[in-house]
């Protein structure tokens, strides 16, 4: 058996074990996720290779993801799969741990993964779930709302609109929590065409474009006939300026009702401004979702966290008030533990735990953690049991504000 990445010559075999695994007609797809991506290489793969056939294999995505503020490496990993003649023995679990060591050696920090298999399989391997958070309601055609006279909205033409949409998500998600930066050269790829990265309509006013929806229809349930749904997968929008959403929130409810929708769901949180904005239109039953099929996997721990001082540093030195120098743990990411230090001159250090170092004051297991960094909880939601002083305490819900965190479902991945 042989664990490495993946020769030209077995890229056929490669994709014809996908077909195998997760779609029968989907051979030019799977080319196109290597062919059509221009930041694809060969070791990110991955094999396992029996007598010379590739019995096992997954792909690693190098994108950069932001944990609250910041920018981390990521590696996406999807199309895991094992030939059903060699299932049960152990080759994608090898392959997995095999995986992370290629992570640790390209410099990823962080591992994601979407599974449509029971977590159980990867919790065992050391991944954590962070649940996604989003909503779904009914769709009453009697509330449809009125044109904007500002802002006209439009199909997306590709040839002419990409820049600016390109330009709209960069400055809409450059401080949201989990969502993906997405390079001009991203936007071309055929692997995000394929995942409908684009969107589907455009928010204009004197020829500019201020804002953008992308979203689908389909029909889903076991009832007969089956429920008409609509999907909302991204929003975009010039921040601070509200009517862009009401003019998409208008057309959207307009192409709902023209098409029949009874229920719009979508994977981001109700608290966002187009959702609040549809469900209020709405007015009617909404039933909140949780998304359990994201998990990650800190590649070195203590690497990962000092991506996140400067953010850190920036909060504290925001701050109204001021910190003495103090050190705390910080719970365990991979059963790796380290400290935080807060120096006297304002600046943070990620440094091994040591017997000097307050304890984080809370119990947190390291799904917790997880939620508490992208800031799924911020820390003014646990610390009415946190056993710290009141200083120690201020100091942590500075680093750790809740925020709303998207990882729009386009970019999977």
């Amino acid at each position: 058996m042989e664990i490495r990445g993946a020769r030209e010559s077995e890229l056929e075999q490669v994709v014809e074990l996908s077909c195998l695994a997760f779609n029968p007609d989907g051979h030019e797809r799977y080319w196109q996720y290597v062919r059509g991506d221009s930041s694809y290489r060969l070791p990110q793969t991955r094999v396992v290779v029996v007598n010379d056939q590739v019995v096992s294999t997954l792909r690693v995505w190098e994108r950069r993801m932001r944990v609250g503020t910041s920018l981390v490496t990521m590696g996406g990993i999807g199309g895991v799969c094992t030939h059903p003649n060699y299932q049960g023995v152990g080759y994608a679990s090898a392959l997995m741990r095999d995986t992370i060591d290629y992570l640790r050696t390209t410099g990823c920090d962080l591992g994601v993964l979407f599974t449509i298999i029971p977590e159980a399989f990867y919790r065992r391997l050391g991944w954590t779930t962070l649940p996604l958070h989003g909503f779904n309601v009914s769709c009453n055609s009697a509330t449809c709302a009125v044109d904007s006279s500002e802002w006209h909205v439009t199909d997306f033409n590709p040839e002419t609109d990409l820049d600016a949409v390109a330009a709209l998500y960069d400055l809409t998600n450059a401080q949201q929590s989990g969502t993906i930066a997405r390079t001009r050269a991203y936007w071309d790829m055929a692997p995000s065409r394929i995942r409908e990265v684009l969107p589907t309509v455009v928010a204009r006013r004197d020829g500019h474009i201020g804002g953008y929806l992308n979203y689908g229809m389909y029909d889903s349930g076991l009832q007969t006939p089956p429920t008409k749904t609509a999907e909302v997968r991204e929003v975009g929008y010039i921040p601070n300026h509200p009517e862009v959403l009401e003019a998409l929130v208008s057309h959207f409810l307009k192409v709902c009702e023209a098409q029949g929708v009874e229920e719009i769901g979508s994977r981001f949180p109700s608290q966002h401004p187009f959702a609040e904005r549809l469900i209020a239109k709405c007015n009617s039953s909404v039933t909140a979702t949780e998304y359990t099929g994201m998990m990650l996997y800190a590649v070195s721990p203590s690497v990962f966290l000092r991506r996140l001082i400067v953010q850190w540093e920036s909060r504290i030195a925001d701050a109204e008030e001021t910190f003495p120098p103090l050190t705390v743990k910080l719970p365990t990411l991979n059963n790796q533990g380290t400290a935080l230090r807060h120096n006297t001159d304002g600046t943070l250090q990620i440094v091994p735990e040591d017997t000097d170092a307050v304890d984080f004051g809370v119990d947190l297991t390291e799904a917790d953690f997880w939620q508490l960094l992208f800031g799924e909880i911020g820390w003014e939601q646990i610390s009415s049991d946190a056993t710290v002083s009141e200083e120690i305490s201020a100091f942590l819900g500075v680093l750790f504000p809740k925020r709303d965190v998207i990882f729009w479902s386009p970019d999977q991945y």
